[in-house]
């Protein structure tokens, strides 16, 4: 039985905890009774505050995780890409973030509570949960650092680097250009900058001869000066799931 009969599994194939799924995992998963779902861009999936039992695994598109604050003002926390599960954390309150689609996104809805029964019965499966936990949390200090202590520059730097890494292990990369549908707002919303701000960091970047963003199309012009300059050390991405 191979991995890539079940959609969780094909679209968690990367993962190298795979290694241990046995059949009796496989099966365990199969009957958990994900459903595939596709969302418009744009669409609210998760609303902060909204008190909903379900996880997500993002086969295609690209979504993010964000906190709404007073005034329609948001700081994005996240972003979900291919292969990336999404646990949204919750309090009595209901969820304590927001999750959207950012562009068109298919992704695998299932309980919450059933899931975390069945990873109870199998370790491979719990190493799943854990590794997500794990990930999810670097990514946030990461952001938490950028938005606090890197220049504005530097963090601009930091998030595309750590992007064309997280896309690299999914095979979303080609000779170091990805595709990238964030807008300067999007941008703007997880560096804690101004849209007229990240304007100027992307022709800052692109005029020092690091990166291009264009329509929507990242291209790495120095991707090892780039790492040097950003001072980025990818191992929370390259480790995650090792």
């Amino acid at each position: 039985m191979t991995y890539s009969s079940h959609p969780f599994l094909r679209a968690n194939e990367n993962r190298p905890v795979h290694a241990g799924f046995d059949d009796d995992t496989t099966a365990l998963i199969k009957a958990l009774g994900f459903t595939p779902r596709r969302y418009a861009a744009e669409t609210v999936i998760v609303r902060q505050g909204e008190n909903k039992d379900r996880m997500f695994v993002v086969e295609s598109g690209w979504g993010c995780i964000a906190h709404e604050l007073a005034g329609g003002q948001r700081q994005i926390l996240d972003f979900a890409l291919k292969g990336d599960i999404v646990l949204p954390q919750f309090n009595g309150g209901g969820a304590l973030e927001t999750f959207v689609a950012l562009t068109d996104l298919s992704v695998l809805v299932a309980s919450t509570k059933t899931f975390a029964l069945a990873a109870m019965k199998s370790p491979p499966l719990f190493s799943v949960i854990l590794e997500a936990l794990v990930q999810n949390g670097a990514v946030i200090a990461q952001h938490l650092t950028n938005v606090g202590r890197r220049s504005a520059l530097g963090r601009s730097a930091h998030l595309f680097l750590e992007l064309i890494a997280r896309l690299e292990r999914v095979g979303a990369v080609n000779h170091d250009s990805f595709e990238c549908p964030l807008t300067q707002y999007d941008l703007a919303d997880v560096l804690g900058l101004t849209p007229i701000h990240v304007n100027r960091m992307l022709r800052e970047l692109r005029e020092r001869k690091f990166l291009e963003f264009r329509h929507g199309h990242v291209r790495m012009l120095d991707r090892a000066g780039l790492i040097k300059f950003a001072g980025f050390a990818g191992e929370y991405v390259e480790n995650y799931g090792a």
